[in-house]
């Protein structure tokens, strides 16, 4: 009997303990959502909504693939028990004011259903002659930006150019303005403006004030980087499996490329076995390719068979017999077979890629209806590495419900097929959009990548805001993992007229999602139960529960499930013991 009696101490004193831990959780969960707030910042004006519209040159690209591919922006803003539209007219613009020979009325009018923040309200590109640039300029042209907001009391105005903040050359009211000069080695350049609000927040400029101008390449400047793969042969040599030179766009197939080394060896004129690869904008040469005779004027890459050490190539190209330009790079030949395995050292800073990446989508919400459930995304990629770095491939994970559009992606302003490059995996109701194309793409130093693609909303989209995350995958190790990924938020709404505050809500993270405050809190009630169950004042707490109300109501709740004599007897006797 009395063993029983101490098994019972001891199961009243782990259901204490549990019961101890369960109250404490609910009453950290109750603190935390109460004393829960905002951000602070100004309040948005919940009386009016914003729409707009843009134009599309379709010489710059052919589709509505979001406002920053667009000129003539134009806004417009209504109570909220309005409908809210704007429609954009290449009509309302003089011919003499634009710097393109495409006309007027084929411009393309794009809409732009929702628009959370108006607060930089337009930023128009002008060139050297005073023309409005509809998303395309030569080299050498000169980009003249004027941004406008909404108030002349924001504080710290900046344009940012590719990523990086610049000061405004002149400030008047709420007007800034900015002469850029593009980099000679830039295919594209991104131009937004910003500020920061009465509170120092920033003001969010992604749809409003946010353009990418395409530049033009020069035959003299189109050669911008070369890469040279190797692997160890089955006799300990090192071979060179693939050669990728990144020319951007050429449209000739009489294409020769002259490659000369240090040390030096023979030059050898390659003719043939040279692929066009469009897609990435490059020249590759496969193993096949580079040790065939054939593919040369004379002799092949064989000639660097007994070659060990360093070796510097330099390659470069023409097209219908006229130089493009030159560059080149650095490998290693080893023979393992004659030589021990060289140790290995680690991985410098300098030697790791480093990749940035931004998202953003376009109409920030969508219906779950034909012709109002498409979302346009943009992906823009940055190598901020001092040398060339690569990637191989590119993940999007879409929001839950949301299919991708067959053959939407854009990639750097040209329209790509999906054929073998693109791979969407359905995984349940979700889809995953992995662009890996046959060699990793290559970006120069400071150079920029961006994919549009466009997605729609089907039934199973869940209503609120969805969660849409991209994720690089370099070549080579990450400075930093968390520049590989970044995410965006588009609203599935049953109306995105008047969305509802629920629909528009982000999620806000729990107090126990944290890794810290888990820890934490395990301690703190690892030493609660230490307490109660070794301490004297842990037998007084548990003798106090047992003689509770509560726990008799919870013991004869459980007798009349699992010992209905017991509940009647225990009945009988508390009638009794009231009636006395």
């Amino acid at each position: 009997m009395e063993t029983q009696d101490r098994k019972t101490k001891s199961t009243i004193k782990i259901l204490t303990i549990v019961g101890i831990v369960l109250i404490l959780a609910l009453i950290g969960s109750l603190v935390y959502f109460f004393v829960l707030k905002d951000d602070e910042g100004e309040e948005p004006d919940l009386s009016n909504i914003s729409c707009g519209c843009y134009l599309v040159d379709p010489a710059v690209t052919n589709d509505c693939v979001g406002p920053s591919r667009g000129f003539y922006f134009k806004l417009n803003t209504v109570s909220s028990d309005k409908v809210c539209s704007a429609q954009c007219d290449g009509n309302d613009i003089k011919d003499n004011l634009l710097n393109t020979s495409t006309p007027k009325e084929d411009f393309v009018s794009c809409p732009v259903r929702t628009i959370s923040d108006t607060r930089c309200e337009n930023i128009i590109l002008k060139d050297q002659n005073d023309k409005i640039i509809t998303g395309r300029i030569q080299p050498g042209d000169e980009i003249n930006a004027e941004a406008i907001f909404e108030k002349s009391t924001y504080t710290d105005y900046v344009f940012i150019i590719n990523s990086e903040d610049t000061t405004p050359d002149q400030v008047t009211g709420n007007k800034i303005t900015k002469k850029i000069i593009p980099p000679s080695d830039k295919s594209s350049i991104e131009i937004s403006a910003t500020a920061k609000d009465t509170k120092g927040d920033r003001i969010n400029s992604s749809i409003t004030c946010r353009r990418v101008v395409e530049i033009e390449t020069s035959a003299t400047t189109a050669v911008t980087g070369m890469t040279a793969l190797t692997e160890q042969q089955s006799d300990g040599k090192t071979k060179i499996t693939n050669i990728s030179i990144s020319v951007g766009q050429i449209n000739s197939s009489n294409i020769q490329i002259r490659f000369t080394f240090e040390p030096e060896f023979a030059t050898l004129q390659a003719v043939d076995g040279i692929t066009v690869d469009s897609l990435k904008g490059s020249l590759e040469m496969s193993k096949l390719d580079l040790y065939e005779p054939t593919n040369f004027k004379e002799n092949s890459f064989n000639l660097l068979n007994d070659h060990l050490g360093t070796l510097k190539i330099m390659a470069e190209v023409f097209v219908n017999e006229t130089s493009i330009g030159s560059t080149e790079t650095t490998i290693t030949f080893s023979d393992s077979s004659t030589t021990q395995p060289p140790i290995e050292q680690p991985i410098t800073d300098d030697q790791k890629s480093s990749f940035t990446v931004a998202k953003t989508v376009s109409p920030a919400c969508v219906e779950r209806v034909a012709g109002e459930d498409s979302a346009t995304y943009t992906i823009t990629i940055n190598n901020t590495k001092t040398a060339a770095d690569s990637l191989t491939s590119i993940k999007d994970k879409l929001p839950l419900g949301f299919a991708y559009v067959v053959n939407s992606s854009v990639i750097n302003g040209t329209a790509t097929p999906d054929s073998g490059l693109v791979t969407v995996n359905q995984i349940g109701d979700s889809q995953e959009i992995i662009w890996e194309p046959a060699t990793p793409y290559t970006l120069a130093s400071g150079g920029t990548m961006t994919i549009v693609f466009q997605a729609n909303a089907t039934s199973t989209a869940i209503t609120g805001q969805n969660l849409n995350e991209v994720i690089l995958n370099p070549v080579e190790i990450p400075l930093d993992p968390a520049t590989l990924r970044t995410q965006v938020y588009v609203v599935v709404a049953q109306d995105c007229e008047n969305p509802t505050e629920e629909e528009t809500e982000i999620p806000q993270t729990g107090i126990f999602d944290n890794f810290i405050t888990r820890i934490l809190l395990g301690i703190f009630l690892l030493v609660i139960g230490w307490i109660v169950y070794t301490r004297p004042a842990g037998d007084l707490l548990s003798e106090n529960i047992l003689k509770s109300k509560i726990y008799g109501e919870y013991e004869l709740t459980k007798y009349k499930f699992i010992n209905p004599k017991k509940y009647f007897e225990e009945k009988i006797l508390r009638k009794r013991f009231k009636g006395k």
